[in-house]
């Protein structure tokens, strides 16, 4: 990546997206691709950013990361001015004891900590259960004096995520809050800013979606106005080297090894093939990850809208996936814009994605 394509990574997991407040990264992306004039930009009625190149090819390829991260909202505030949370998406509870959160505010960022009971008030029982296990048994303290006081600086509904940013590590590897999927959201950007103003054999619609974390919501609404014939989802996946057990479910996932190709009755065999004929040209490494059935990503709300596209998921290896340390490799999220440029261009503008008929 040079470095105007690192900034923009930097800056967007600076951004908090939690699922259902994502402008801030769409604005963010949409004003990149403005300035490289990628046509066609908007964002939707439910906030998915969508760019189109070569609209008149009969052959409509959407490619999709989603832009949300896990979070928590404002539920309730009680008299002495701690905050209550409750989840947006899958946020792990026992992960959140004394780490920092930052709350979209009436004026700002708000800045708070989940506290924590010190270990020398506890019992020998109590410190074996020193993580909750539910929000309601952890709060928030910002700093304020009481409810009155809390409410000049946040509402009920106000969204939260960690406070946790950007953290360079050796080998070009990265760990940050929210990599789940901004680098999703960020591969597809730059994949068009890319392939802008070069001839393609496709219509290419790209789309930074909205709420997956809580259903694949802009994932349905926009495959379904899009109406693509081919779905290419980009989202990250688990990768099994730090927790070696997780092999046995999840496959053999390394990070630094390259992009991941889903492997999956969902995803379509004639695609796959492409991607990997791509992946295999040039030069590119591809790890292949099985599911015996369909996976939690937008892929598969591209495969259920209307009457289906054919879909293929290409993924980043991800350790410690929704917690505040989530990690990855430059390189490997390098290769995967790379793959899906050269996956795309790949792709014959007669395509025939019907199986051989009776």
């Amino acid at each position: 990546m040079d470095n105007k394509e690192l900034a923009l990574l930097k800056n967007l997991v600076a951004l908090p997206t939690p699922t259902g407040f994502e402008y801030d990264g769409m604005a963010l992306l949409a004003q990149y691709l403005k300035a490289a004039s990628v046509p066609n930009l908007m964002i939707d009625v439910h906030g998915n950013l969508r760019a189109c190149l070569n609209p008149d090819s009969p052959l409509r390829v959407m490619i999709e990361g989603h832009c949300d991260e896990i979070g928590f909202m404002v539920q309730y505030i009680d008299d002495d001015g701690f905050l209550y949370m409750c989840p947006l998406g899958g946020v792990t509870v026992p992960l959140i004891a004394a780490e920092r959160i930052v709350i979209q505010g009436k004026q700002g960022p708000v800045y708070g900590v989940f506290g924590v009971r010190p270990p020398h008030l506890m019992s020998p029982k109590d410190r074996e259960n020193v993580a909750p296990k539910e929000f309601k048994e952890i709060a928030v303290d910002i700093g304020a004096k009481n409810k009155e006081d809390a409410l000049k600086m946040v509402e009920i509904g106000s969204p939260a995520v960690t406070d946790a940013g950007w953290l360079d590590m050796a080998n070009n590897r990265v760990a940050c809050r929210g990599f789940d999927n901004r680098v999703g959201a960020f591969v597809v950007t730059e994949a068009i800013r890319r392939l802008s103003g070069k001839k393609l054999p496709v219509a290419l619609h790209m789309v930074a979606s909205v709420q997956e974390e809580i259903g694949l919501v802009g994932g349905y609404t926009t495959a379904y106005d899009i109406n693509p014939h081919i779905g290419l989802c980009v989202d990250v996946t688990f990768a099994t080297d730090a927790q070696k057990e997780d092999r046995k479910v999840v496959g053999d996932i390394r990070v630094g090894e390259g992009p991941v190709i889903g492997i999956s009755p969902t995803y379509h065999t004639k695609l796959n093939g492409i991607v990997i004929a791509a992946a295999k040209d040039s030069k590119i490494p591809l790890q292949r990850q099985a599911s015996g059935r369909g996976t939690g990503t937008c892929a598969w709300a591209m495969r259920l809208s209307r009457s289906g596209a054919a879909v293929n998921q290409l993924s980043v290896p991800l350790r410690y996936m929704h917690s505040p340390v989530e990690l990855l490799s430059l390189d490997d999220v390098e290769k995967t814009i790379d793959l899906l440029c050269a996956a795309i261009q790949a792709i014959p503008p007669d395509l025939d994605l019907m199986p051989k008929q009776p």
